[in-house]
């Protein structure tokens, strides 16, 4: 007979909105509790994601199907391994975790001279449909700090013209620093392998569907969404990143990737520091200030023992 789930709901609330395609800056989701073991659901419904009601019916129904609700569990029963030995699998794994690149939440200023401060080389941007201002501050700021590399996130929401468009609008100055656009348009790959030619700029996917994807550079991946243990890497890029959810799936991710590093695997900067896309809470303030180095909250398993011990769990019927 299976253990029984006790759950803890939770809301984070951002700083901005967080990407092209959500208005939102409250978001929810769950930590669950198998056993001695803790894990973290937290979808995004926007992006395709099952209710978070649909995920947690799937625990309760014993009727684990999507990828969330798998590697939720997934986590719990590592993170109990590792309590039960009284060992910290960040402690661990710490030395091996890659550098993150900094996720602002807005492109500004302000937001670089912060992140440039913080020691981080590398700028994750969220892209949007006002897409000449966006090239315009990106030249801008890179002719101020030349050394940084940008990431853009545009979330599919641009067309493959307007993603041609974005590009022949760049300067030369400001392309040599983009080290690569993430889900420009939706992924079709006739419309990226054309992108990546007339464009001259590397692609990132992270749709695991559309694995091993020809025409993209990068493979975004997401532990959460059990994106790991059985992709085909080929000869891509790998970037790993939290699900941008909470702190306790942020840990997983950095583990998960410091578990591939270790086992010889090369990874890139990834984005593994994104808890101060939200308002602190108690969790987020045992990780410390976002910096390209990842720091263990402490404890056993993935951390927060003390924390997690004093929520209020609710059995899940």
């Amino acid at each position: 007979m299976r253990e029984p789930i006790h759950v803890w709901r939770y809301a984070l609330k951002s700083r901005a909105e967080l990407n092209a395609v959500s208005g939102r800056t409250e978001y929810e989701g769950a930590l669950i509790r198998i056993g001695d073991g803790f894990g973290c659901l937290h979808p995004w419904p926007e992006l395709g994601d099952p209710g978070l009601e649909d995920l947690l019916a799937e625990l309760r129904n014993d009727a684990v199907v999507s990828g969330l609700a798998k590697e939720a569990v997934s986590m719990s029963t590592l993170d109990a391994r590792w309590r039960h030995r009284g060992e910290s699998m960040l402690d661990e794994a710490e030395q091996d975790i890659p550098e993150s690149h900094a996720t602002l939440p807005e492109c500004t200023v302000e937001t670089v001279t912060e992140a440039v401060g913080r020691g981080f080389s590398v700028m994750k941007v969220k892209g949007r449909r006002d897409f000449p201002e966006l090239a315009e501050r990106i030249d801008e700021l890179s002719r101020h700090w030349p050394h940084l590399m940008w990431r853009i996130d545009f979330n599919e929401v641009l067309t493959r013209d307007e993603t041609l468009e974005f590009a022949r609008g760049m300067t030369d100055h400001a392309r040599k620093r983009i080290d690569f656009l993430e889900d420009p348009c939706p992924w079709k790959e006739e419309d990226w392998e054309e992108i990546r030619r007339v464009a001259r700029l590397q692609l990132a996917l992270d749709r695991r569907v559309c694995w091993p994807a020809p025409g993209a550079d990068v493979l975004v991946i997401k532990p959460a969404r059990g994106d790991v243990a059985t992709s085909p890497w080929e000869s891509k890029r790998l970037v790993f990143t939290s699900n941008m959810d909470h702190p306790l799936g942020q840990c997983f991710a950095a583990w998960r990737a410091g578990q591939l590093v270790s086992s010889g695997s090369t990874v890139d900067i990834c984005g593994l520091q994104t808890h101060e896309l939200f308002e602190p809470n108690e969790f987020s303030e045992r990780l410390g200030t976002a910096k390209p180095r990842f720091t263990s909250p402490g404890g056993t398993g993935l951390g927060f023992d003390d924390l997690l011990e004093k929520l209020p769990w609710k059995r899940l019927t």
